[in-house]
């Protein structure tokens, strides 16, 4: 007998993040962001950042596996595509079950094989079983073929242990479109417009303070035709090799890295910058697709107190008259709109307005009257995601 699972997205949403939605965005773009915030975003852009005379021979590489791809409108070094999908899982009777992590299992939903490390159980799992995977809420993200049996998935602690057959839906990847080694990476729209309203220019001192993996990094490199000097600085080491491996593979001359906390780091430094990229670490309730809300109030306060320590810190690295962009990739208010508040009216700054604004969220935010970009899903056709510009002050 087979099972057909069609609402395949059906999320699970905790009751005080629940209503904390419902007060911030009220009931009705509370349920579209509920709604959206379970599948991947409409949109994709790939962000070509060298080797611009390619960019039609990948758009038509792109189609010819499936994806819908175009140049944007404005920005000629980026292709927006499409996730496939959505698809109907079918299971069969007693079919075995992959149980997966809940973050694992939002990479797997949108066509990730199924790596070691996020498997939580698979017993009885023989090599070639086809598995039905689950999320730890016991909800179904695959249908999968499993490369390893259960005990040697133990052993090994790394690798693929399935490869995905089908999920509900299918992002497109650079190993899938042949790009693996080729100057360019998947990202959201509101990432690439953090660093181009940053405006870098040649021979100016940036900062970039939670930097890693570095996407957004080598994009100020490219906005500043390589010429600015720019200091990435990110607590992970594991993340920073990621950004240094990129750095030396793409000869990025004027990129420096430093593993550390920026807001120790700031206490000894003396160097002072003419603009500074603030994406610090956030509560991430802006990621599609979401399938799992079980982050706190508390939890979001606790995380927008060491945002506003790190605002302060590079506020002492900044020069007078100096820019800082600060974005996030969530949706709260205690993390956006309250920090960049603080930054006007306990700290010597002024909100400016941003040249390259595309958000289409237009909702007031506890009366923020400010020229800020939220983006919203439900409205926008992208992840969550805020950004705000500020200028720094004569003391």
């Amino acid at each position: 007998m087979t099972h057909t699972h069609s609402n395949s997205n059906k999320s699970v949403i905790r009751k005080e993040f629940r209503e904390y939605v419902e007060t911030l965005f009220g009931d009705i773009l509370a349920k579209d962001y509920f709604e959206k915030i379970s599948t991947p975003m409409e949109e994709y852009t790939l962000h070509i950042f060298q080797k611009y005379e390619l960019i039609e021979r990948i758009e038509d590489n792109l189609r010819q596996i499936g994806y819908e791809a175009k140049v944007h409108n404005e920005f000629p070094n980026i292709i927006i595509t499409k996730p496939k999908g959505q698809f109907t899982l079918e299971f069969e009777e007693n079919m075995k079950e992959m149980i997966v992590d809940n973050r694992a299992a939002e990479m797997i939903y949108q066509g990730s094989d199924i790596f070691i490390p996020g498997v939580k159980r698979a017993n009885k799992v023989k090599v070639n079983d086809i598995v039905k995977v689950i999320n730890q809420e016991k909800n179904p993200v695959a249908k999968a073929q499993a490369l390893l049996n259960h005990h040697d998935m133990l052993v090994k602690g790394k690798g693929v242990a399935a490869r995905n057959l089908l999920s509900p839906f299918k992002v497109p990847n650079l190993q899938e479109v042949g790009l693996d080694d080729f100057p360019a990476y998947f990202q959201s729209l509101p990432a690439y417009l953090t660093s181009i309203n940053l405006e870098p220019e040649p021979n100016e001192k940036i900062l970039d303070c939670c930097a890693a993996p570095g996407n957004k990094t080598i994009h100020l490199n490219e906005l500043s035709k390589n010429k600015a000097t720019i200091i990435a600085v990110d607590k992970s080491k594991n993340r920073m090799q990621k950004l240094n491996k990129k750095i030396a593979k793409y000869r990025l001359k004027n990129i420096q890295t430093k593993v550390g906390d920026i807001v120790k780091l700031s206490k000894s430094w003396s160097v002072k910058f003419d603009k500074i990229l603030i994406d610090p670490p956030c509560s991430s309730l802006g990621l599609r697709p979401r399938l799992v809300h079980n982050v706190d109030v508390k939890l979001i306060k606790s995380i927008a107190k060491y945002q506003k320590a790190i605002l302060f810190a590079c506020d002492k690295l900044l020069k007078n008259n100096g820019t800082i962009i600060y974005s996030t990739c969530t949706i709260t208010k205690e993390e956006n709109e309250e920090i960049i508040h603080h930054a006007t009216e306990n700290m010597n700054y002024r909100v400016v307005k941003q040249n390259f604004v595309f958000s289409k969220t237009n909702i007031s935010i506890d009366n923020f009257v400010f020229p800020v970009q939220r983006f919203t899903p439900g409205i926008d056709h992208t992840l969550g995601y805020f950004i705000a510009k500020l200028q720094k002050l004569k003391s």
